[in-house]
């Protein structure tokens, strides 16, 4: 897959405004051009708070919802604004997005730190923040539950999170959010889930904790669609397709979330940087830093270039990410992993017949029938997926790693889960409608669907 060089946009002196800012004595690594995505959440897209030619400054707010789960939208440099346009998503689609020409410097406007924040100060904090979690569900939001919460549990199993995050000296921080988060939750005790082969960061963990929080090993890799499970696992309390884990007591959070909301609100900073890990096909593989609307194509060419010609590049992880049609597409603040593959590491094996070997039963976590859903979803049967329990699929992306027919079971699964919030019905069951299967058939990322219940709006209220 060729790659296409970044678009480079000729620099213009930064107009005066009457923002209040601050200029850091370092500046970070020049972006000409960043394109920031007015979706980075389940939801609806944000509106814009800035027009073309409008000058902004790094943490500045341009754009803002009206959705229950939208969350605000920062700039991640100073500059000004050249276009609103859509462009490519990294969640394969063309969403609404701020193109923003930086001026090289790093002006900022005014962060307001704190020490020993109450309950209100943190959830003020966090209210314009723009911190989501993994999964895509504002992390303020989840704090407005109804329900009593008595835990906050951190998943440290997903390993893009892990690897790009719990570094050492992040470690602390990480453990300073989680303390952040069971103020704003009224939680009395924390659990650190960590795998029992990551004996490094669990030991690295257990040396700074303090009270009520405590490190718990398990086998099973937690990515973020399976926080329901987590909190199954954790409490034994069961949790239905609409809930929460906020019905079984616990909000569940992640390394990522948790520096975030360490940074929120004891730094006053938004949303606006990301940590990822850049792996593969990479002259110089590493963990960045990295403003939210880099191109991967300018993230990977500050870590050495590709080391060849790629053959694919995948964005958070090898079972469940998303192929890029491009590396232009920009980081969002769900990015943690960039891997790029060469062309003979791309799998290009011919989709064969369900042998019914069961091998995608077996090691479902969920216990549904992903290899049956995924063939009733190929022709168009929604309605079959529906009585299967499609909805409860956590997206692990086990069952098409273990096919040995090589069938695309995650992918036609999505599929079926976004025709179904789209409102597909077959009228009977020989007569079939004309769909457009496949990424076409939506007109929003697969794993941002409109959710369907369980967590509160601004406000308190429920959709």
């Amino acid at each position: 897959m060729a790659m296409s060089d970044s678009a480079k946009n000729t620099m213009t002196d930064k107009e005066k405004n009457n923002n209040t800012i601050d200029t850091p004595e370092g500046t970070e690594e020049h972006r000409e051009q960043v394109v920031i995505p007015l979706l980075q959440h389940r939801g609806a897209a944000c509106e814009p708070l800035v027009e073309v030619e409008d000058t902004v400054v790094r943490g500045q707010k341009i754009g803002e919802g009206e959705d229950g789960f939208a969350v605000s939208i920062h700039s991640s440099v100073s500059g000004r604004v050249i276009a609103i346009e859509d462009r490519l998503h990294p969640h394969c689609s063309k969403q609404p997005s701020i193109i923003i020409e930086s001026d090289g410097t790093s002006e900022s406007i005014k962060f307001k730190t704190s020490k020993n924040p109450s309950k209100a100060q943190i959830l003020n904090s966090l209210e314009d923040a723009g911190i989501i979690e993994l999964n895509g569900y504002p992390t303020y939001n989840i704090l407005l539950t109804e329900k009593i919460i008595d835990t906050v549990l951190l998943n440290l199993t997903n390993i893009g999170d892990v690897s790009s995050n719990c570094t050492g000296e992040n470690i602390s921080k990480i453990i300073a959010g989680v303390k952040l988060l069971m103020t704003a939750s009224d939680a009395s005790q924390a659990a650190i889930i960590v795998n029992k082969n990551n004996k490094q960061i669990a030991s690295a963990i257990r040396s700074r904790l303090g009270a009520n929080t405590k490190v718990i090993t398990v086998k099973r890799n937690y990515m973020p669609s399976m926080t329901n499970l987590l909190a199954y696992d954790m409490t034994s309390i069961r949790i239905s397709t609409t809930g929460t884990p906020a019905d079984a007591g616990v909000i569940v959070s992640s390394a990522h979330s948790a520096l975030a909301v360490e940074r929120a609100v004891l730094e006053g900073i938004p949303l606006i940087d990301v940590n990822l890990t850049v792996s593969g096909m990479i002259s110089a593989p590493c963990v960045k830093t990295v403003s939210i609307g880099t191109s991967f194509h300018d993230v990977v060419q500050s870590c050495g270039g590709y080391a060849g010609e790629p053959g694919k590049i995948i964005m958070n992880g090898m079972l469940s990410g998303t192929a890029q049609v491009t590396d232009e597409v920009s980081v969002i603040k769900t990015t943690t992993e960039i891997t790029a593959q060469g062309p003979l590491e791309v799998l290009r094996e011919k989709t064969g017949s369900c042998v019914h070997c069961a091998r995608c039963v077996d090691v479902c976590p969920v216990n549904i029938l992903p290899g049956r859903i995924a063939a009733f979803a190929d022709v168009g049967k929604y309605d079959e997926c529906e009585k299967l329990h499609v909805q409860s699929c956590v997206e692990c992306g086990l069952c098409a790693y273990v096919c040995p027919s090589s069938r695309h079971n995650l992918q036609l699964i999505r599929f079926a889960k976004t025709a179904l919030l789209q409102g597909f019905k077959i009228p009977e069951e020989k007569q079939y409608p004309t769909i457009k299967l496949g990424c076409q058939s939506c007109n929003h990322p697969c794993h941002m669907w409109a959710p369907l219940d369980g967590i509160p709006l601004k406000g308190g209220s429920k959709e």
